[in-house]
């Protein structure tokens, strides 16, 4: 693109006037003629119009803008928002005319745009991105399946995300990365694959994500690598090794004063507690977490809520289970976000309001085939036991016999899907 015809298209995606740009540089005919071609401006005037414009084309501006780009990829895997808001600003108040910085930046704007909720903008940025991978650089292909797969499980598509974790390793044997993209890689591979219950393969990355944290000193993600090691375990049946996980990233976390972080520890070890019989330490947890609630419209919040309602129905409490069932529920039934919990909330508001001839068209209709879309099979089995102990007591036997059979059907597809083995 000859220089003309590069300041009119600057100047027109910009939106800007030709008086504007020409004030105080050369005179409007005298931008016209520029742009069309009609003469040759001198190298200085033209340097002076680019960089009103925000074009970069110095060897040294562009090494310092990829220094930049380097520098808010960094932010992302320390957590570093505040940071991460700055140069995001100082991007948008540029506008880089190299294709090569474009692309960077639009891949590395994925990440920022989903860390602020932006999955429409996102949605639509993929698709543009998509018909462009031939121009990226090996590490920006790196990067724009990586962060694809965020996308992804952002909207929980978790087979997709899993495609794109795996096209982004593709590259690695490829590209000389640092200690610390290399560990986020790996606690990425290993996340993205338990969301789609791979957990042989995310306990190993997990593993190796750990290891890689440990080595830099980044004890905050050394935690969330204990606390991803600790729900591979859990799932796997391995109770022992999860708890130690959980403990670790618990005292870890209240070491380096990571408080963030410390509800959803604990709310995992109440969950490995109930499911390990340790039904009393489960209750107190979960319910010290309930107490500390403020905003029951958060998904955090429904979560916990489920939990302890799940734990009163154990010890037969279903007046303090419905109280507090009843703090969420139109919440969850409302709210997009809440989805995956609504299943759920649904068989608990009806079977502590007795409406078991209702719950059983739930059950079939709802509930059944979202928490198996979700491999929630454990939590179905729990639903068909108490259906079939709520059927023997009403001599519903043929009923009964067909929810207990169901719930071992059940135990049998969570033993197939975890451990991978046919029972």
């Amino acid at each position: 693109m000859s220089y003309g015809h590069k300041v009119r298209y600057l100047r027109k995606k910009k939106q800007m006037k030709q008086e504007d740009l020409s004030r105080g540089i050369c005179s409007v005919s005298y931008l016209s003629k520029i742009e069309n071609e009609i003469l040759q401006p001198s190298d200085e005037t033209i340097e002076l119009l680019l960089n009103r414009l925000g074009y970069i084309e110095d060897a040294n501006a562009l090494t310092e803008i990829q220094g930049r780009l380097y520098q808010w990829n960094n932010t992302f895997m320390t957590r570093d928002v505040e940071e991460s808001d700055r140069l995001y600003h100082y991007f948008e108040g540029n506008d880089f005319s190299n294709e090569s910085i474009q692309l960077d930046y639009k891949v590395l704007r994925i990440r920022y745009d989903l860390q602020h909720d932006k999955i429409a903008h996102v949605k639509k940025e993929l698709v543009d991105l998509t018909e462009k991978t031939i121009d990226m650089s090996l590490k920006t292909r790196f990067y724009f399946y990586k962060h694809s797969a965020y996308y992804f499980y952002h909207v929980g598509k978790f087979d997709e995300a899993v495609k794109q974790i795996f096209e982004s390793q593709k590259f690695i044997a490829f590209l000389d990365l640092s200690s610390i993209e290399l560990a986020d890689f790996y606690y990425t591979f290993s996340f993205m694959n338990s969301k789609n219950d791979n957990t042989k393969t995310a306990v190993k990355y997990a593993e190796m994500a750990l290891s890689h944290f440990q080595a830099i000193y980044m004890l905050h993600k050394c935690v969330d690598c204990h606390i991803l090691l600790g729900i591979c375990h859990k799932r796997n049946f391995y109770y022992d090794l999860a708890q130690e996980h959980y403990d670790t990233a618990l005292s870890l976390a209240v070491k380096i004063h990571y408080h963030e972080m410390v509800p959803p520890i604990k709310h995992n070890l109440g969950s490995l507690y109930s499911i390990a019989g340790k039904d009393e330490q489960a209750l107190g947890l979960f319910k010290e977490l309930y107490e500390k609630q403020s905003d029951f419209q958060s998904y955090n919040s429904a979560r916990i809520v489920l939990s302890l309602v799940k734990e009163y129905c154990k010890a037969g409490r279903m007046n303090e289970a419905a109280q507090c069932l009843d703090k969420c529920y139109r919440f969850v039934q409302k709210d997009p976000s809440l989805l995956s919990l609504r299943a759920e909330y649904i068989f608990y508001h009806l079977l502590l309001g007795g409406e078991y001839k209702k719950l059983d068209r739930e059950m079939e209709k709802v509930i059944i085939p979202e928490l198996t879309k979700q491999n929630k099979y454990l939590t179905l089995s729990s639903f068909c036991d108490y259906l079939g102990d709520y059927y023997v007591a009403k001599s519903g036997y043929k009923k009964s016999s067909y929810y207990f059979q169901l719930g071992k059907e059940y135990i049998k597809m969570s033993l197939q899907n975890h451990l991978g083995m046919k029972v």
